[in-house]
């Protein structure tokens, strides 16, 4: 049974044994505000009232939710966060308040920015019914958006995999790619608008692989066979006995070896950027130099503060973003993984190869590539669709490698998914 105890302080207590909790007393006074609140706020109003001086104020949310999220572990789920909003949704027998506290209740976490933080403080000690009315109806708009629960798994070999869903109707799973995170892609436009865009008809299921995002990061097993693997965990956990199944970049290889291990289980593909072989296969030798530098300019400089090296896959992802675009994607990549695993990452896709998997698929499928992607080649889903015995192709106008909900390419790009999901049996 876990315990979140508000003292003087706050902690969280699994059974008899306190656990360690981030030394950031603006997490814990984050842990404790979203407790008492018990409904959801609105991000921009949490970065406000703890971040409010800081440089990146929604950096340090992620940040500190990213961490809170670990020292809840399985009870994980707890903690709801969409691109709108954060709630902590526990149980009330969960929440233990220290009514004795008075003046020193959460003394340690005074933490807040903004003045209306020390408001809500006095106003809690005071026994005080807040927020105020104009919150609450802010709050009650924000629950209507479709919200993720996010919970976790473990494969065969004991990796801790995190994978959430949202929204209701048909079920629909996308295959983990690196450069993701369940939680703070939510914010970043290559993501957020394709998440919640396929949630509105559907039950969508999302995971985070080994190595990656809210997934183990500290794995021995880094490799093809484990990212197949992966899928094949959630899908089992899940209880899914057959679905549709979008795989993006890399994520679509791992679908055509899943689709080919598992026709009973696949009812439909979506391929979008993807690519059959790995860049140690391309013919023109300085591609496969190329990606030979990027795994040594990773290894050594992807966790540094200044961004010269992740600016490298964000130009290369998203050559048409803004500036602004362009640097919430360099600080989202940070976050998804350390400069270790992102060079292991690069090794193990320079590797992959599904070509004698692709006339074995004979599952409908639909594969969708940017005409001008910076990253994978459009020929490379030609290729696909050309082997596939039952695939179409469709190409959108845009040079990102995933089309962002801020370009008409995104329409074109849902309207053709959407149309294709509704096509198929349920």
């Amino acid at each position: 049974m876990t315990k979140i105890v508000i003292s003087e302080d706050v902690s969280v207590v699994r059974g008899d044994k306190a656990v360690d909790l981030p030394k950031s007393r603006k997490a814990r006074a984050l842990l404790a505000y979203l407790a008492l609140e018990a409904k959801p706020v609105h991000r921009a109003r949490l970065c406000e009232m703890f971040w409010d001086r800081a440089a990146d104020p929604r950096g340090g949310l992620r940040w500190a939710l990213t961490r809170l999220r670990r020292v809840l572990g399985e009870d994980g789920d707890w903690l709801k966060a969409d691109r709108a909003s954060v709630a902590l949704e526990v149980p009330e027998s969960v929440i233990a308040i220290d009514t004795g506290a008075g003046d020193r209740l959460l003394l340690a976490t005074e933490s807040g920015d903004h003045d209306d933080y020390e408001a809500w403080l006095v106003g809690r000690r005071a026994g005080m019914d807040l927020p105020t009315s104009a919150l609450r109806e802010e709050s009650a708009a924000i629950a209507d958006r479709p919200r993720q629960t996010i919970r976790y798994t473990h494969t065969p070999d004991g990796t801790r995999i995190a994978y959430a869903a949202m929204g209701d109707g048909p079920p629909v799973v996308k295959a983990a790619n690196w450069l993701t995170h369940l939680d703070a892609e939510l914010e970043v436009p290559v993501w957020s608008g394709f998440t919640f865009r396929l949630a509105r008809n559907h039950r969508l299921y999302r995971y985070d692989e080994r190595g990656n995002g809210l997934s183990d990061w500290n794995v021995d097993d880094l490799t093809f066979d484990a990212f197949v693997s992966d899928l094949e965990c959630v899908v089992d956990t899940l209880g899914l006995e057959r679905f549709p199944l979008i795989g993006v970049s890399q994520g679509a290889a791992v679908s055509i070896e899943y689709a080919a291990r598992h026709p009973e289980k696949v009812s439909g593909l979506v391929l979008i950027g993807a690519y059959p072989t790995g860049w140690r296969f391309n013919p023109d030798p300085e591609k496969v130099t190329r990606g030979e530098a990027e795994m040594m300019l990773v290894r050594h400089g992807w966790g540094d503060d200044s961004p010269a090296y992740r600016q490298i896959f964000s130009h290369s992802f998203l050559p048409g973003a803004s500036p602004e675009q362009l640097s919430q994607f360099n600080e989202f990549q940070k976050q998804t993984t350390n400069a270790q695993n992102a060079a292991r990452f690069i090794n193990v896709f320079g590797s992959i190869d599904v070509r004698d998997r692709l006339a074995e698929v004979k599952t409908p499928t639909l594969v969708i590539h940017s005409r001008d992607d910076h990253r994978v080649s459009p020929k490379m889903g030609a290729q696909i669709a050309a082997r596939m015995p039952n695939a179409e192709l469709r190409t959108v106008n845009s040079a990102n490698h995933v089309p962002m909900d801020t370009e008409e390419a995104f329409a074109d790009m849902m309207d053709a998914i959407e149309e294709y999901l509704a096509s198929l049996p349920h």
